[in-house]
This record gives structure tokens, C-alpha cells and sequence, in this order.
């Protein structure tokens, strides 16, 4: 009995010896996934040895400011909060996910199968779901292709309903609470093989990109055996059964490093939309 309870102190002081790592999770994340996620935790503990714990947020300006007062230490993002938050929010590029073999993705236009809808343009006065406004696949992208086409968004549609969540916007199109939605492939990958009752209902009409895919960030301060170690064993998740069978559940296939200018078309795109001036009918310009 007294060795009973000298291993079960042993193992409790090891547990709160460990160090506590805050992994952050927004919308490129299908977040209802629980099962996923702590699966993908559990990994990653088990690998480095440190304890992960999952904090999830409603948005992007969240989530940065949880990293720039240090309160989460890791997080995946989108590449537009990346490339706008990162210098004032004090985080850097730790790893990018790879999908379909390359650390590219896709903003997918969906409907339900039984709509008519063809291409982006075809939803003029139509409800139509965004993400976070500063998703990239979600916002961003759908704003270029709009304003490259004359038109403001928040005229164009009627409304935009911002959902802050791609897995919450391809809800909104299945239940027909809006006519369509601009989403993350990756993560309507995800709900396609997590729930193909849904995917099975909807379609995507348009592909836009590729764009540099969705990043995992950590904060600029972070132990660098942390980032050392961590980053060593998400890049190894691919080589591993048990990694790969995770990875798949994300409907990702691994993931490798780049350097910030990766995310170089992003700024781009984010330099186009600050600085494009439309001209309205009667002549008269505006931004």
C-alpha cells in the first residue's frame, strides 16, 4: 500500500512538473471536431513531453490578442491575420500544413447541390455567409474577386452574415440560411469525411487560388526547446502511422516550413482591396 502511494505521488508530482503548452484554435479548425483535436494534442504530448490544453476562440482579433499577452502559446491561424497581426501581436511562423502535398489551399464558393448558382457573381442581392473578416479563404479572397469585378460586398450581397467560422458557414448553406459561402478547402475537406451527410448536400461551384496555406504560429517569446521540439515533431507527423491517421482526420497530409515571404500574394491581395477605388455610376469615386 505504501508503495501504492509513493508511484501515484511520483506520478502526480511528474504530471504538474510538466510544462503546460496553450494551443490555439480558430476557424481553420471544423472546432465541433472535439475528438480530433484532442487526439491531436494527446500526440503531440506524448512526443515532446510537454501537456498541451486547447484554447479555442470566436475570432482571429481573439486569438492575437490572447498571443500578444502571452496567454496562448501556439496557435493555428489563417494566413491574412498572419500577415497582418504577427509584427503588433508578437508571433512567427512555426510550421504550415500541407494539403494535397503542398502547403496551398483554396477558397471554395459552395451552394446546395439543388441550386442553380455558378460562379460567385451569380449571388448579387443573394444572403451569402463570410467567415471571420479577416479569414482569408473566407473574406478576404471573395472581397478581391469582388472588387476586381466592380463591386463592394457589403452592396453586392444582401446581407453578408459573418458566421466566424467556416464549419458554421457550410451549416448556414445546408440549413439555407443563406444561398452560398466562401470557406476554407481544408476544412470542407474535414466536414466531408466527418460528416458526408452534410457535404453530400452542398457543391462547390468555384476554386480560388491556391493561396499559401493556413499557418501554426507561436509566440515570439516561446522557449525555443518548445519551438525546437515541437516543430521537429509536427514536421515528423507524416513518417508516423498514428501521425498520418491524424493528420487524415484534419484532411491534411503533413506539414513543413517557409519563410515569411510565402505569404507574400496574401499581402498582395490585402494591398489591392486597402487600396482599390471603385467608381459608382453617376462617376463619383469612392473607396
Amino acid at each position: 500500500m505504501g508503495l501504492l502511494v509513493f508511484l501515484l505521488l511520483i506520478t502526480v508530482s511528474l504530471s504538474l512538473s510538466q510544462e503546460v503548452i496553450r494551443f490555439g484554435f480558430t476557424a481553420v479548425v471544423a472546432k465541433e471536431d472535439v475528438r480530433s483535436v484532442d487526439l491531436f494534442l494527446n500526440y503531440l504530448s506524448q512526443k515532446t513531453g510537454y501537456r498541451f490544453v486547447p484554447v479555442f476562440t470566436k475570432s482571429y482579433d481573439e486569438m492575437s490578442y490572447l498571443l500578444s499577452r502571452g496567454m496562448v502559446d501556439v496557435a493555428f491561424i489563417c494566413g491574412a491575420p498572419y500577415v497582418e497581426d504577427k509584427d503588433t501581436a508578437n508571433f512567427e511562423l512555426l510550421v504550415v500544413p500541407l494539403y494535397r502535398g503542398k502547403p496551398i489551399y483554396y477558397s471554395y464558393v459552395i451552394t446546395r447541390k439543388e441550386k442553380e448558382y455558378r460562379s460567385i457573381l451569380d449571388f448579387k442581392g443573394k444572403p451569402y455567409a463570410f467567415s471571420d473578416p479577416k479569414s482569408n479563404s473566407g473574406s478576404l479572397v471573395p472581397t478581391y474577386i469582388l472588387l476586381r469585378n466592380g463591386y463592394r460586398p457589403e452592396e453586392f450581397f444582401n446581407p453578408i452574415v459573418y458566421t466566424y467560422s467556416h464549419s458554421e458557414s457550410i451549416l448556414a448553406v445546408y440549413y439555407g440560411f443563406v444561398e452560398g459561402a466562401s470557406v476554407d478547402s481544408i476544412v470542407f475537406d474535414q466536414v466531408a469525411k466527418n460528416s458526408p451527410q452534410i457535404a453530400s448536400q452542398l457543391k462547390v461551384i468555384e476554386a480560388y487560388g491556391p493561396f499559401p496555406s493556413t499557418p501554426i504560429v507561436v509566440r515570439s517569446q516561446i522557449d525555443e526547446d518548445v519551438k525546437y521540439a515541437l516543430r521537429k515533431v509536427l514536421v515528423g507527423m507524416s513518417r508516423d502511422p498514428a501521425g498520418r491517421e491524424i493528420l487524415s482526420r484534419f484532411a491534411l497530409d503533413g506539414f513543413t516550413v517557409v519563410d515569411d515571404s510565402f505569404y507574400n500574394p496574401i499581402r498582395d491581395m490585402i494591398a489591392v482591396i486597402r487600396n482599390a477605388t471603385l467608381v459608382s455610376k453617376d462617376g463619383e469615386a469612392y473607396r
